[in-house]
């Protein structure tokens, strides 16, 4: 039996009238999605009060939230400087997500840079260390940290590499989120339903059923080059398909969020949702 899986838009949708991210959050209730990720990719600017309001309207319109943290992220950086930026702005988003009641917050890990995963490894690992010691001393709760699948391969974020953190951490504070757009540039095209149960199998046997009946993942359409993304498509560009994939889910009972990034983010989470809904 297939667990409840929610979809919605990466942002405030493109629709809502007097925009603002409380009317984004009533309007997606208003159209039928369950979910909205709050964009914060260019820095966090929203304060205290007005994310405890928009949590107040998410949690009253029984709409999940949850956050893209600033693209500026770059944990395996090679200056220190850029290190403890990197931990400011995860932290900073993580403080807004729990006034916010949203979880997880989506991060870019970062880039190799020339060098070796292992030798990045090593920095990523001790950065999400620290990012969660300064998350545990401002007493932030039920905030798990997102590390995205990559589009690009010059970037950290193989499918592999972020089961690997999820397991090292856990995935209550560090979560698999997979971008199966930039799975499908970066990695292997995506065509089939084993071609996406290949995927689910991957993170369910190393992560458990923990992955499978509370994940995050982010899907539209991609153009791609041979070193990965390109740009974001709307879902009816067919790159990648997304009946394989939602039944897969459907057929191995998953549960969890997802966003919609393509252009048109609302209109095709809606589709999205209704093609899911046709498997029930």
């Amino acid at each position: 039996m297939a667990s409840q899986i929610r979809f919605g838009p990466a942002g405030i949708p493109i629709g809502t009238p007097e925009r603002s991210t409380a009317n984004g959050i009533s309007y997606c209730r208003e159209i039928g999605l369950g979910a909205m990720e709050m964009e914060f990719v260019h820095g966090v600017n929203m304060k205290e009060e007005k994310c405890r309001e928009a949590g107040a309207v998410a949690k009253k319109n029984d709409v999940l939230l949850s956050c893209h943290a600033p693209y500026y992220i770059n944990c395996c950086a090679k200056e220190e400087g850029k290190i403890a930026n990197s931990v400011r702005f995860i932290v900073s988003t993580a403080q807004a997500a729990h006034w916010l009641g949203a979880s997880p917050i989506v991060i870019h890990t970062g880039s190799y840079m020339g060098r070796p995963p292992s030798e990045c490894r090593k920095l990523v690992i001790a950065t999400y260390e620290k990012c969660l010691e300064e998350m545990a001393s401002l007493k932030i709760k039920g905030v798990a940290l997102g590390a995205e699948l990559t589009g690009k391969k010059s970037a950290y974020g193989s499918l592999d590499e972020i089961i690997d953190l999820s397991e090292h951490f856990g995935h209550e504070k560090l979560m698999p989120v997979i971008d199966y757009a930039h799975y499908h540039a970066r990695e292997k095209r995506l065509k089939t339903k084993e071609d996406c149960m290949g995927i689910l199998e991957r993170v369910e046997k190393r992560l458990g059923s923990v992955a499978a009946k509370n994940f995050h993942c982010h899907f539209s359409g991609i153009e791609f080059t041979d070193a990965g993304e390109s740009k974001h498509l709307p879902v009816g560009s067919n790159s990648p398909p997304f009946a394989p994939l939602a039944e897969a889910w459907q057929e191995n009972g998953w549960g969890g969020k997802v966003i919609c990034e393509s252009p048109e983010i609302e209109k095709d989470a809606l589709v999205l949702q209704k093609e899911y809904a046709k498997l029930k």
